[in-house]
């Protein structure tokens, strides 16, 4: 009972690095933002998040390395709860957003219109996660039940899916995919009644592990990934604003975009040290996951260092999509991205 209690303890503070797709946080939302303005000398920008999560790494280092303020811009983030936080930006009170790649797809297949402009990862940084050591293949997860984040349209849930279905395990049937908040995996756990979970980063599945999980699929394993969704890249993690914005904002577009390629380029060539020492600022009292999560990506090379996306990772992310319910038609790759501002970025720095 100890250990559990301890976990749960654990998975609560893990929650301010989990990044989960599009869907709410369990964070407080902050303040809300009214149009661009300015402050002081420097234009403030809002960017919105589900919740505070590594895999944006390089968009908190443009901020806190001081390169969006090279380019007369401060940004403020703002952890959304209750409703998506890409709806900021149709409303007017945000003018970006961090979120995951199936958020992209939804938005698009509404017509709403919005593009990604840079790719903050390049491979999988999810995990699923099998309660105890009876629970190590997929085909052993046949008749229990599976945690998929907490909504089923964010990128967990996707994951989940994506691995019932290449182990041929049909949901209802086989397996239960379900919603759950991270801070239930324990009780769930003890109480049998949880056979696997998905993990969202590096020290939420360490505190699994230290507590008796066994690792069932590693989303950074070039060989298990592509076997699954069928692309060793899956540019999960994106900074994303509107076309609305983009036709009416172009400049202030490239600025942000120039403080991210610069950030992108600092970290490929920091330490875990640095990076976590760097990020400090903007996730405060957490130097130790801020390490481990540097550490770990460093390891398995999940950021992105260009930002850009790959062919095979926006089909796997299309069909990812569709097996979760998110979308039901195709898309393109023009209508999800505008990597432009993202070229003439690397033109400057060059």
């Amino acid at each position: 009972m100890k250990k559990y209690l301890a976990l749960l303890l654990a998975l609560v503070m893990a929650l301010g690095l989990c990044a989960c797709g599009g869907g709410a946080a369990e964070e407080p939302a902050q303040e809300e933002a009214n149009q661009t303005e300015q402050t002081g000398d420097l234009e403030k920008i809002v960017i919105t998040e589900p919740v505070r999560g590594y895999h944006w790494a390089p968009v908190y280092l443009a901020q806190t390395l001081g390169y969006l303020a090279e380019e007369g811009l401060e940004a403020e983030f703002q952890s959304v709860s209750g409703t998506p936080p890409f709806a900021a930006l149709f409303s007017g009170d945000a003018q970006f957003t961090l979120v995951g790649i199936e958020s992209a797809m939804i938005v698009n297949e509404k017509g709403q219109g919005a593009k990604v402009l840079a790719s903050t990862s390049e491979k999988y940084p999810y995990s699923l996660i099998g309660a105890t050591e009876d629970y190590t293949t997929l085909e052993s997860l046949r008749g229990g039940i599976v945690a998929g984040g907490v909504n089923t349209s964010g990128g967990p849930y996707s994951f989940a899916m994506a691995c019932m279905n290449y182990a041929g395990l049909t949901p209802e049937t086989d397996v239960s995919v379900i919603t759950m908040a991270s801070v239930g995996y324990a009780a769930a756990i003890e109480a049998g009644e949880l056979q696997a979970a998905v993990s969202t980063n590096p020290w939420a599945a360490k505190i699994l592990l230290d507590n008796g999980g066994q690792v069932i699929v590693d989303g950074t394993d070039d060989a298990a990934i592509q076997d699954i969704i069928g692309s060793a890249s899956y540019e999960l993690f994106i900074l994303m604003t509107s076309d609305e914005y983009i036709a009416s904002n172009p400049e202030t577009v490239q600025k942000v975009m120039n403080a991210v390629a610069k950030a992108m380029q600092w970290m490929e060539n920091a330490t875990p040290e640095e990076i976590a020492e760097n990020l400090l600022p903007l996730f405060e009292g957490a130097e130790e996951e801020l390490l481990y999560d540097a550490q770990y990506d460093k390891e398995r090379s999940i950021t992105s260092y260009t930002g850009y996306h790959t062919e095979s990772g926006f089909q796997a992310a299309l069909n990812l999509s569709k097996l979760a319910g998110d979308i039901t038609g195709d898309l393109t790759e023009d209508q999800i991205y505008d990597e432009t501002f993202l070229d003439k970025a690397w033109e400057n720095l060059k």
